[in-house]
């Protein structure tokens, strides 16, 4: 059974905390109970998003309970769909190559704003749009007029100004509707009085698949590690998964093994090789110290080990030991790069007085890189530019950007603030483009940039991608390409979550559209 927590999911939760609303315990054991029903079938579903909406249904369909006049007539709005409907809208969501809705623009402040009084009018006033939601195949149909939704990128496409209440509430009333038969179609289906439609999802998933096709390539992967991070060598692409470090050609889809020789269980968090063949391996051993940090029940500690070009260990450093300012204490290194001068450069959890660390080529502290006006994401994106100079993701509030570093100095050098539209979620990779100076992986999508240039020029949004990529491990390779190693289907072991390697494939995606 896959495991059903990851960050949209405990997002939904902070989400219905800070709302203050109280969900019953019964509605998270009927989500269970159906999800291991339908995992029996044989189809491979894109379960985070199916969770999400079980747990949006929780926000939209069972917290209003105030005026119960309101709750009936929409209760009477909802069981009016008939069965055909009802399957249409659950066979939409499991055939959507996403896992989550998507806007083509941010909604504005006063759409925000609107949207959830309207919300609320509708649970509790029976306030009803007068027309219903128009359905559009692709982006390309969409005219600019109205709001539409995409099926098979399972996004809204607004206008350019701000949308008006009807059309606000055709939003709210279709989620509403699109809830409600994926909670009414599981009950049927778990209590045997409906047929799981395999048939019917399959043939819109490839429906919606056909358009972007020709838009990236796709290898399934045919060796046998069980994938949990991927990283770019210098000409090779490096698979981490448990224990063991494999080696695998860009565009092939077989990997051999480059690395297994741990004393002990070992997460592997961040790899880099550098120009010269090094390759830099971040992992956490397990230990007997439970002082240490937690994964999956289990104390670790982190380390930093040097490998040769052909595997050879040369150092091995205990980041735990690390003389950093305050209480900080690297857990998990999320990424890492090496300057030509040998510098190495992390970003790791568990450190909050500074951006980055920098070491020496032999594991030693150097100095930290601070800010006073920005922060980073632990978990953001980190290269050396085509120009020798490392770029870094940086944040201030909600709005995201990157900045170069000073090493002499110890802080930022240029920066370039706002690059990208407010709101966006992470930057998580960072790499030279193919035909742009840089080009940048977040939830939102792919965007290139020239340092200088007021915004980034978004390629690719989240709704035009061609699989959910939101937990997908990526990497950027030199000629600019992004690489996912998209699965469909995932064994536990205990706390433990392993990709099937026969359920994986790798989407070569490029950044130059």
């Amino acid at each position: 059974m896959k495991k059903r927590t990851d960050p949209f999911e405990q997002k939904l939760f902070q989400m219905a905390d800070q709302e203050k609303m109280i969900l019953p315990d019964t509605l998270y054991e009927n989500a269970e109970h159906i999800f291991d029903h339908l995992s029996k079938h044989s189809f491979a579903f894109r379960m985070n998003w199916k969770r999400a909406l079980i747990l949006a249904a929780a926000l939209t369909a069972l917290c209003s309970v105030t005026v119960m006049a309101a709750v009936s007539a929409v209760q009477q709005r909802m069981e009016a769909m008939n069965e055909q409907e009802i399957e249409d809208y659950f066979v939409q969501i499991y055939a959507s190559r996403l896992g989550a809705d998507h806007y083509s623009r941010p909604l504005t402040d006063r759409e925000q704003t609107r949207m959830e009084e309207l919300r609320q009018s509708y649970e509790q006033s029976a306030l009803f749009p007068e027309k219903a939601l128009t359905m559009i195949s692709s982006a390309e149909t969409y005219n600019g007029k109205g709001i539409a939704f995409s099926r098979d990128s399972s996004t809204f496409f607004l206008p350019e100004q701000d949308m008006s209440d009807e059309e606000l509430l055709q939003i709210i009333d279709f989620r509403r509707r699109r809830d409600y038969s994926l909670q009414a179609m599981k009950e049927k289906i778990a209590a045997d009085e409906a047929a799981f439609p395999e048939d019917a999802i399959r043939q819109e998933a490839a429906s919606a698949g056909s358009d972007s096709a020709a838009r990236e390539t796709v290898i399934p992967y045919t060796g046998d590690l069980e994938i949990q991070k991927i990283a770019a060598g210098q000409q090779d692409l490096f698979l981490m998964g448990k224990n063991a470090v494999h080696r695998m050609a860009a565009g092939s889809g077989d990997s051999e093994l480059f690395f297994d020789d741990f004393d002990t269980d070992t997460f592997i968090s961040a790899l880099y090789e550098d120009q010269k063949g090094t390759v830099y391996l971040a992992l956490n051993e397990q230990t007997e110290d439970t002082g240490g940090i937690t994964i999956a029940g289990r104390p670790y500690r982190p380390s930093l080990w040097t490998l040769n070009a052909d595997g050879a260990v040369t150092e091995k450093t205990d980041l735990s030991a690390l003389p950093l300012d305050g209480n900080d204490q690297v857990s998990i290194v999320r990424s890492m790069v090496v300057d030509e001068q040998g510098y190495i450069y992390v970003r790791a959890a568990g450190v909050d007085h500074a951006l980055l660390i920098v070491l020496d080529s032999q594991g030693n502290y150097v100095k930290s890189i601070t800010s006073d006006a920005y922060t980073s994401h632990d978990m953001g994106g980190l290269c050396v530019g085509r120009d020798g100079r490392i770029y870094t993701q940086i944040q201030s509030g909600s709005q995201m950007g990157i900045a170069t570093v000073d090493l002499q100095k110890g802080t930022l050098g240029e920066v370039y603030p706002n690059i990208v539209p407010e709101g966006t979620v992470m930057l998580d990779v960072i790499a030279p483009g193919a035909d742009s100076d840089l080009i940048f992986w977040g939830y939102d999508g792919i965007f290139t940039y020239h340092p200088g240039d007021t915004e980034a020029d978004c390629v690719l949004p989240a709704y035009e991608a061609p699989f959910a990529w939101e937990n997908a491990p990526r990497c950027a390779l030199s000629d600019g390409r992004l690489v996912f190693a998209d699965c469909t289907e995932y064994r536990t072991e205990g706390e433990d979550v392993f990709r099937i390697p026969e359920h994986v494939c790798f989407y070569y995606l490029s950044g130059t559209r």
